[in-house]
């Protein structure tokens, strides 16, 4: 049984990308976010096709900061 990732497309093995982070910053942050410059960083895998370019995120950590 293979554990490679397939492509939800066109059925071939999809071939890892890289890790990507996101910065991101809600609007709705509460007292703490109002006071702070308070930021998130979500941590994917990206994996792509190589024969029809679709890509697929997998989510694979979350860190919450103060902005300096």
């Amino acid at each position: 049984m293979s554990d490679a990732l397939k492509c939800l497309r066109c059925g071939n093995e999809l071939t890892y990308l890289k890790e990507y982070k996101f910065d991101s910053q809600n609007a709705n942050r509460g007292l703490f976010g109002a006071l702070f410059d308070v930021e998130e960083r979500l941590s994917f895998d990206i994996y792509v096709c190589p024969s029809c370019r679709h890509t697929e995120f997998f989510f694979t950590d979350s860190d919450t900061s103060l902005d300096s």
